[in-house]
Formats: C-alpha cells, structure tokens, sequence
C-alpha cells in the first residue's frame, strides 16, 4: 500500500470530527472525501469504534462506502479481523456490502467472519458473498472450504438459524467451486 502523509488540513478535519458541531462535522467529511488520502482511514475506523454521537456513525459509514481506492480493501479487512473492533464489525461489513469496491479475494476472510460471529453477522456475511463479482481465485475458496469444514466438524447436531445461514454460504462456496475438491464441503 502506497503510503500517504496526512496533511495539515486533514489532521484539523479529524480534530472537527470529533467535535459536536455539526457544520465542523459536516465540513471535516467533505474535506477528508475531497482529499482522496486513505491514510487516515485507521483513524477514521478507530474514530468510529469510539463514536456515540449517531449522526458521526452514519457520516462516517457513508464516507467509508463511498471510497474507491483499492488500498482500502486492506485496511477495512484488517479491522474485520481485529477482535479489538467488534464493536463496529457489522457498521464494516454494511460499508463493505456498500462499496464500489471487489472484495472478491477476501472471501474466505467473510467465510471466517460469519463463523466466529452471531446470527446477524452471518447474515451480513452471506449478503456480501453472494454479491462479490469473483471469479475466485481456487486457493481464497479452499481456504473458505476449509473454515468450513473445520466449523461443522466442531458443531452439535441442534441447527440454530445460524447455521441455516452457515449452509447458504457453503452452498454458495460449492457453486463457485465446480472443479475443486468439493468433498471438502457438506453431503
């Protein structure tokens, strides 16, 4: 990833986001959507992980859907991944579900998510599966066959929603991966 100073002018627009003045707020997002710089993205993440103010949130959401530059991908994914932003990992996976952006290589990164996560987080998941563009490289979607099979192999047999939801995704991962060992998956 190309790395990028924050400016003067963005560091004064991260300080005005976290003001309560709405027109400073408002100002800061045009600002910082302007700039095209993604380098204060962690902040801006971390920014929204701290966030009570609603209105912040949903700016924020907006701002983070709307980026169109590829290094992003990274970052946002790094989060999803980062236990410390449970907090704001489904606000993440509604702003990826959202994006301009092909998520497509992190598939299994979104296999993983639903798994660890509760029924909702599953939900969100499936909804950015199913809409990835792909095609998907055969090693992202072994990698997902994996974390599957690893879930179902540790699972009870009580079906709970989730795991109605679980086997969407498996299916959906099954379909994509016609040629590949799919006897890795469910019967």
């Amino acid at each position: 990833m190309a790395t990028k100073k924050i400016t003067i002018p963005l560091k004064k627009a991260l300080l005005d986001l976290e003001s309560q003045d709405e027109k400073k707020m408002d100002k800061a997002i045009q600002t910082i959507a302007s700039s095209g710089n993604i380098a204060v993205l962690d902040e801006l993440i971390n920014l929204l992980k701290q966030a009570e103010n609603k209105q912040l949130k949903k700016k924020l959401i907006v701002l983070f859907s709307d980026i169109r530059d590829e290094d992003a991908k990274e970052v946002i994914i790094s989060k999803l991944n980062d236990d410390s932003f449970e907090a704001v990992k489904n606000d993440l996976l509604n702003v990826v579900w959202n994006s301009k952006l092909d998520f497509s290589e992190f598939i299994a990164d979104f296999v993983s998510l639903s798994l660890q996560g509760d029924f909702m987080r599953s939900i969100e998941c499936l909804t950015v599966i199913e809409n990835m563009s792909g095609p998907f490289e055969e090693h992202h979607l072994l990698e997902a066959q994996l974390y599957l099979k690893e879930y179902y192999s540790t699972q009870n047999l009580e079906k709970s929603q989730k795991d109605e939801i679980i086997a969407d995704i498996a299916i959906f991962i099954r379909d994509q991966n016609e040629g590949i060992d799919a006897d890795l998956l469910l019967e």
